[in-house]
């Protein structure tokens, strides 16, 4: 996979695993599993 200047990936030290850190879930709907912060904060 490349990126370029259009596709800039922001690292988030503890991704969901849920959403892989977007915030949103494949129903694009607001994760539950990070409340939609993208960032998991309950653990694996």
């Amino acid at each position: 996979m490349t990126t370029g200047p259009d596709q800039n990936l922001t690292v988030i030290r503890y991704r969901c695993c849920t959403c892989n850190g977007i915030g949103v879930d494949s129903l694009n709907n607001t994760c539950v599993d990070c409340d939609g912060s993208g960032i998991d904060s309950h653990g694996a």
